[in-house]
């Protein structure tokens, strides 16, 4: 006894599997939906016992196929598209594995067709060009707390997906709810076909989107698919790029640029101006540390100042060597940039000694005679920036700005606190809390220099359309 579950595809001729063809022309006993039926008629040997039901009972044709089953004879189920894909396949071996014996007996077979998600995927070109999912609307036997659970992880998931069994006469509203629930992760533009009756004589096919989707151009011979991130239309077809397009960069500025893409995309604060936020999206990629962006404070619009200070042959002062060697070469080549630290010279080890200081602070000491008029990074120590503060307060110098980032536990919190009371009319960027470092202050310098005034023009001018 031979019992077989077989897909005869969407329903046109043409896809029904030279495999299936042989396996139906073979049966003694075909066992199916009616409505399926008349597409197989004519592929059925003569004297072949053909048994039709109603939609709905699905079990009962499972229960009659294995009791139809006898030595000799060849029994077959059909369904539409593939025969596994929300199909009879999964009733029928559930039902011979609970005949005991008797379904030991029984040899079994699936036969493969072509999904209704796949002849629709070819009819519009290319959707199905990367990772994409299918998931049935109809909780007739799935509850819907659980198709809700898989509609959310495909969509925060960027799965291409088909929605099988997406509306009916009486389950009017879940197409509406999944549409909601897409939108939470898509843009409304998102590429949509409604694909309607696929290679029968009725097929119809409306190219849309998510945001203007009629449900009532849906029923439940329609599947629906909806685009992923990359998904678009060209001519009437949708092409799902397969990713060469957009592979992950090798070189060093392309790494750059698709990490500062990815921190952009998660950054949450409104109030950031493109020169701030381009000043955080560094901070972050240097530590791998989203926090900064909570952090961060500028005083007095400090990048655009920094930027016409630094091109034009400016000069940086850092606390530490460190500092000083994290800002760019290539910056300072280009615009003929003078970074100094006075951390090691013998003036600056001969004042700590003298006057019991740090030699970070010995060392800004003595670059603020110097350079009075150069930007002040402070990478390291709260020593060093608190001898800024007392050179602000006492009036001794005019800085074209102090990037305030040390790091620590001892005073380091109170040496920001300090200088965001004395920088009104100094141009500073201050990394609050015990954060910060070297990498920091000179990722804050780095952002200065690669400024692009043309591009924060490019933004404000597309935000205020």
């Amino acid at each position: 006894m031979k019992l077989s579950v077989v897909g005869i595809g969407p329903g046109g001729a043409d896809y029904i599997l030279p495999l299936a063809a042989r396996v139906l022309a073979e049966a003694d006993t075909v066992i199916g939906y009616k409505y399926y039926l008349q597409f197989v008629q004519h592929l059925l040997r003569p004297g072949c016992t053909v048994v039709g039901n109603a939609m709905m009972e699905e079990e009962e044709r499972a229960r009659l196929a294995v009791e139809a089953c006898a030595v000799g004879r060849h029994v077959v189920v059909v369904s539409s598209g593939d025969a596994g894909i929300y199909a009879m396949a999964a009733l029928v071996y559930e039902h011979v594995s609970q005949f005991g014996e008797r379904g030991l007996e029984i040899e079994l077979q699936t036969i493969p067709g072509i999904s209704a998600f796949i002849a629709a995927g070819a009819k519009l070109g290319a959707v199905l060009g990367h990772d994409f999912c299918c998931v049935s609307l109809s909780d007739l036997m799935t509850p819907w707390r659980s198709i809700e659970r898989r509609l959310e992880a495909a969509a925060e998931g960027d799965f291409v997906t088909s929605l099988y069994n997406p509306r009916s006469q009486k389950r009017t509203w879940q197409i509406e709810r999944a549409r909601e629930l897409f939108l939470r992760h898509r843009r409304s533009d998102t590429p949509v076909a409604l694909v309607r009756q696929i290679t029968r004589p009725e097929e119809r096919i409306i190219l849309t989107t998510l945001a203007t989707m009629n449900p009532a151009d849906i029923d439940m011979f329609t599947v629906v698919v909806i685009g992923n991130a990359e998904t678009f239309r060209y001519r009437d077809f949708l092409v799902t790029p397969r990713g060469f397009s957009s592979r992950k960069p090798v070189t060093g500025p392309g790494i750059q640029q698709e990490s500062f893409r990815l921190i952009t995309e998660k950054l949450t604060r409104v109030d950031l101006s493109f020169a701030d936020r381009s000043v955080v999206v560094r901070c972050i990629h240097t530590t791998a540390d989203f926090e900064y962006e909570n952090l961060y404070q500028a005083l007095g619009d400090p990048l655009p100042h920094w930027h016409d200070y630094l091109v034009g042959g400016g000069t940086i002062v850092t606390d530490v060597t460190m500092v000083q060697s994290g800002v760019s070469k290539e910056f300072i080549r280009r615009f003929g940039i003078q970074v100094h630290c006075c951390l090691n010279e013998p003036d600056a080890i001969a004042l700590a000694e003298a006057e019991g200081i740090t030699r970070a602070q010995a060392g800004m000491r003595l670059a603020m005679t110097r350079y009075p008029e150069a930007i002040f990074a402070v990478g390291n120590a709260p020593t060093a920036l608190n001898e800024i503060s007392d050179g602000l307060q006492r009036g001794d110098f005019s800085p074209a700005g102090v990037v305030a980032a040390p790091v620590g536990f001892v005073n380091v919190v109170e040496s920001k606190l300090r200088l965001q009371h004395l920088c009104a009319s100094v141009p500073s960027v201050i990394i609050h809390g015990n954060k910060g470092g070297s990498g920091v202050a000179a990722a804050i310098l780095n952002a200065a220099c690669a400024w692009e005034p043309e591009a924060e023009l490019i933004e404000n001018a597309l935000l205020a359309r």
